[in-house]
């Protein structure tokens, strides 16, 4: 554990510091767009844009990763990343931000690539799900601090534009610094979606409903808790407290699975993932306490199962598979989390801001079936 951990540890902290930026900037692009009176379904758009350029960089990602090698194609793609969110902030308007998102998705898909390749080819699977564990609470605690600093900001002008590229470009450092340490630039093994089903059809399926439903939170968490009366600092605390409930059960549940196995870990945490959602709905419009509970008691439940997933896949993959498997695993994310905002920006429409935990509930429902015919 601790070799594997000396091997992987600054790209656990490059992910950390990447989902910062990520979790700032789509929180402060979510309540802009709703204070600018953006209609839900048109944000649901944008936001489904971002998912579209993110399912289209592991497409891109083996070529780039094999020329340029890991740590430059982190540096380069989170460079770019910042100057697309500080664009952002200078054009309002819906079809710019569209545009915009599918840049930042594919930028950013290339990084997470990268990074969660380079820790699949370092680490045993006797250890992997408590790599992947630590790797997934480093973003989750990334995505805290960003809603502490969210709650900082005003979300009306550029500066929370500008904050959300500066940690970008901060998180291209601690790669950089152990670049001796990165996996060798050699072409990755072709590995098309068909043989990852086949490989791992759970690891697959539960892949691509981890995606729906960490869209669904990161997207309409922030217009859910808006849309419900809540202040700013009330937004940022209902987002924070989803992320401190998957960081807390992240290693818990990446050591369960170790020993239970993926599976059943899966199944159960799903079942847990729609019982918090049905309590959200419940309390859809009560005093603000039990909003919050269910956020916690959603992320818990929801937030760790694309590190279950993925180190269920990373069990079944030769080593030498590994970067490619991981491309199609954060392009099946993508692909998956593309239905999100969509679902959600309609579902809202429709039912008001518990449309919100409804799409949750159902994605979790599917999750738990899919445990039950798929291994």
């Amino acid at each position: 554990m601790r070799l594997a951990l000396a091997a992987v540890w600054a790209v656990i902290l490059a992910g950390g510091i990447t989902q910062t930026a990520n979790g700032l900037q789509t929180d402060v692009l979510g309540v802009r767009a709703s204070i600018e009176a953006f209609p839900a379904w048109m944000l649901g758009i944008i936001m489904a844009s971002y998912y579209v350029g993110y399912s289209a960089g592991p497409l891109a990602s083996r070529g780039i990763i094999a020329r340029f090698g890991h740590v430059l194609s982190i540096v380069i793609a989170l460079v770019l990343a910042a100057a697309v969110i500080v664009l952002h902030g200078l054009l309002v308007a819906p079809v710019p931000w569209a545009l915009l998102r599918v840049i930042d998705g594919l930028a950013l898909s290339i990084v997470y690539v990268a990074i969660e390749s380079w820790i699949n080819d370092r680490v045993e699977n006797r250890v992997r799900g408590r790599i992947f564990s630590l790797y997934m609470v480093a973003q989750m605690a990334g995505m805290t601090v960003a809603q502490i600093l969210f709650s900082m900001g005003n979300p009306k002008t550029l500066s929370l534009f500008a904050l959300s590229a500066a940690i970008f470009v901060a998180g291209a450092i601690p790669a950089f610094a152990v670049r001796s340490k990165a996996p060798a630039m050699a072409p990755p093994v072709p590995f098309r979606l068909p043989q990852l089903f086949r490989v791992s059809p759970l690891g697959a399926l539960t892949t691509i409903l981890a995606g729906v439903s960490w869209s669904v939170v990161f997207t309409f968490g922030p217009v859910y808790a808006q849309k419900s009366g809540f202040s700013l600092s009330g937004v940022s605390l209902f987002m924070g407290l989803a992320m401190v409930g998957g960081a807390v059960m992240q290693f818990p549940l990446g050591w369960i699975s170790d020993l239970i196995g993926r599976r059943a870990t899966i199944g159960w945490m799903s079942a847990g993932g729609i019982a918090a959602s049905l309590f959200g709905l419940w309390t859809d419009g009560w005093p603000a306490i039990f909003p919050f509970a269910a956020a916690l008691l959603t992320g818990g439940f929801i937030f760790p199962l694309y590190g279950l997933a993925v180190a269920h896949t990373n069990d079944r993959v030769a080593p030498g598979a590994r970067v490619a498997a991981a491309a199609g695993l954060v392009l099946l994310f993508g692909l998956g989390s593309i239905f999100g905002p969509l679902l959600t920006g309609w579902a809202i429409s429709a039912m008001g801001a518990g449309g919100y935990f409804a799409v949750l509930a159902a994605v979790m429902g599917l999750s738990v079936t899919a445990t039950a015919f798929r291994r």
